[in-house]
């Protein structure tokens, strides 16, 4: 079984090494879309080519358009990809909790499998809010309880690879529209528990910005 874990990255600093480099140790194929990263982050990016494929946006075109360039290569070059996952570039995400959900994927492969984080105190105000936004929002549009509607890690089959390129979305609201799309068509959603990380109060190594695009993204949903 090949297991492809999709980075999609925006000048990333060196936590995406390590990132990549804990796939590598899990068996895990990566592929790395650089969504216009600027000329300083060059040379991170080639090197890491030694390890992943990577993949080059000219400038930027939003984390929805990234996905779906890896999933175009992966239905295009990567036949034998049985299981697909999705990590941020950022640090949020740890290679060992994408092992808990590409692992789940097998039991379900008609199902989305979600890293749900524990959304309380500890995590910043900004971030807790948008989460409580989308959530609402969500409910009221897909009929659905999700507890996390902001996670960005994400696995899922191949079966649902098709599925999961056609739905609409280049930038933040690709994953807002994935979760609503899955909900509509009675695509399971199930949530696996990974662990909290920010970096500090204000979230600042994530380009979401938390209150401003989660309306963004409900005003679309209720629309």
């Amino acid at each position: 079984m090949e297991r492809v874990v999709i980075i999609p990255a925006l000048n990333p600093d060196e936590g995406l090494r390590e990132l990549v480099e804990r796939n590598w140790e899990l068996e895990n194929q990566v592929i790395i879309v650089n969504d216009g990263s600027d000329i300083e982050h060059e040379r991170l990016f080639w090197e890491l080519g030694g390890k992943c494929i990577v993949l080059h946006h000219k400038e930027n075109l939003g984390k929805g358009a990234a996905i779906k360039t890896a999933l175009k290569y992966i239905r295009e070059e990567l036949w034998e990809c049985n299981v697909i996952g999705i990590m941020d570039a950022d640090g949020q995400h740890l290679p060992d909790d994408m092992e808990k959900l590409l692992m789940k994927v097998p039991a379900d492969p008609m199902a989305l499998v979600i890293g749900t984080r524990t959304i309380d105190k500890n995590i910043p105000w900004k971030s807790r809010m948008g989460n409580l936004i989308t959530r609402k929002a969500f409910r009221l549009a897909a009929g659905v309880e999700v507890s996390d509607t902001q996670t960005g890690m994400r696995a899922f089959s191949a079966r649902l690879l098709g599925f999961m390129s056609n739905i609409q979305g280049e930038r933040y609201e690709y994953e807002m529209n994935v979760l609503v799309t899955c909900a509509k068509a009675r695509v399971p959603i199930i949530e696996v528990l990974i662990q909290t990380i920010y970096h500090d109060k204000e979230n600042s190594c994530s380009h979401f910005r938390k209150i401003r695009d989660s309306v963004r993204i409900c005003r679309q949903l209720l629309n």
